[in-house]
């Protein structure tokens, strides 16, 4: 049986990993280090192809004290590094973040669209090479989401949702000037229909493909399939998004007042927008 491309990646980029810690400065480090492959994520049967492959390096803050200066001077002070690795011709592009250990703890610890969305690649990492198993706390400590997080993490991407949709009456007009919030719309569904399954959500390149098969996800797939075309100038998509849309926001909120109910952010999400910070 031959390959499919995702896989043919995924094995050029498990190569390229095994050589960088086989060469300086890694190397002296290799049974220290933990090298995930997060990009493109695993379990993700139908995620579209990246560019490039995203990969982590972690290290212990006293193995780090040994790199060169131009490593050990950052990571010391508690700075990720990235690195971009051109492709060859026989690896791909690869995007490298190093951080230590601790560092990944601290944001798979948040609640940060950042933080949410790493919690969700460690889930989905494939390790490369992990002699500590650190790869197993790395994904222990992603699924700790504190009593807070659900509605934290739904509110925000449910008054997000609320507000972008009312951009969406710019369409008939100018659809261009509604692609923003065509993409906005689409992110805080995704967002939505992930986080209510999973408590987390993938960066933005897997959204759909990782809510294409929750509940929320499968009640809306045909409405956010014409938005491709809607931002394109099709009338007819267009028509169909404005015409379902309020159908569709009560959809989302139906699914998410099983839980939070009795919210204000819930029910009156315009006057919530208005309230002053606290």
């Amino acid at each position: 049986m031959t390959d499919s491309p995702a896989d043919a990646l995924r094995q050029q980029a498990r190569e390229w990993g095994e050589s960088l810690l086989a060469a300086p400065p890694w190397d002296s480090v290799a049974d220290r280090v933990t090298l995930l492959l997060v990009d493109p994520p695993a379990g993700l049967d139908d995620a579209p192809m990246p560019s490039s492959v995203g990969m982590w390096l972690t290290i212990d803050a006293p193995s780090a004290r040994s790199l060169p200066n131009e490593y050990r001077t950052p990571l010391t002070s508690d700075q990720p590094l990235h690195e971009r690795h051109r492709a060859t011709a026989t690896a791909p592009a690869v995007a490298l973040s190093i951080l230590t250990d601790d560092g990944l703890h601290r944001l798979l610890q948040g609640l940060s669209t950042a933080s949410i969305e790493a919690r969700w690649q460690a889930r989905h990492a494939e390790v490369v090479s992990d002699r500590l198993r650190r790869a197993d706390q790395f994904s222990l400590r992603a699924g700790m989401l504190p009593a807070e997080a659900p509605e934290r993490v739904l509110r925000t991407a449910w008054l997000d949702l609320v507000t972008a949709a009312r951009g969406l009456d710019v369409a008939p007009d100018a659809p261009a000037a509604a692609l923003a919030a065509l993409g906005e719309v689409t992110a805080s569904v995704c967002r939505i229909a992930c986080a209510l399954e999973g408590g987390v959500y993938p960066p933005v390149a897997y959204l759909r493909a990782a809510a294409r098969e929750t509940r929320v996800g499968r009640r809306l797939n045909a409405w956010l399939d014409d938005f491709a075309p809607a931002a394109g100038g099709d009338e007819a998509a267009i028509r169909r998004v404005l015409g379902s849309r309020d159908q569709a926001i009560e959809e989302v909120r139906a699914v998410i007042a099983e839980p939070f109910r009795d919210r204000p952010w819930l029910r009156t999400p315009e006057a919530f927008t208005l309230r002053a910070p606290r």
